[in-house]
């Protein structure tokens, strides 16, 4: 079966969560995606803190660039929040040819357009569904599921984080 490498960004709460998950699933991803997923490093701000998610010493690093330059990564995900080191990031691993998966807001909103059209340019894409509505599969449905309806109006609170 193909191994595709993943590069976490954020070795905090919702980045230790993706691991865990990753992880913890992996055998069900695998046989849904004909794919094995394998988290090769996480970058974190300091080595030395204590992590809420068990991570193998080994896959933790504080050199995000050497992430993104190593081939051998094939998805990154971009979990540190905040923009402009979050930009950075993204902007390398786009210009590099990863895809790169983000959860972060902020800089879509502020540099979305930018992203998306470096993300063409080098032949990559650019995924965020987990971003929007608290993680519910939204982006999709409307884009794709609905394509042959007429959205007249659409009723809620988009925004997951100030419900919990």
């Amino acid at each position: 079966m193909r191994q595709i490498n993943v590069a976490i960004i954020g070795g905090g709460t919702v980045g230790g969560g993706v691991y865990k998950a990753l992880r913890q699933n992996g055998r069900l991803l695998a046989s849904r995606l004909g794919v094995q997923l394998s988290v090769t490093r996480v970058v974190v701000r300091d080595l030395r803190k204590s992590r809420a998610v068990s991570i193998p010493k080994g896959k933790l690093t504080t050199d995000w660039k050497s992430v993104v330059e190593d081939e051998r990564n094939h998805i990154i995900v971009e979990l540190v929040g905040g923009v402009t080191l979050a930009r950075q990031m993204v902007r390398k691993a786009l210009r590099a040819g990863k895809l790169v998966v983000t959860a972060n807001k902020a800089l879509l909103s502020e540099h979305g357009e930018e992203l998306f059209e470096l993300a063409r340019k080098h032949h990559t894409n650019l995924y965020y569904e987990a971003s929007v509505a608290g993680g519910i599969p939204i982006i999709k449905v409307l884009r794709e599921g609905l394509v042959g309806n007429r959205i007249n109006y659409l009723y809620g609170i988009l925004n997951g984080t100030c419900n919990y």
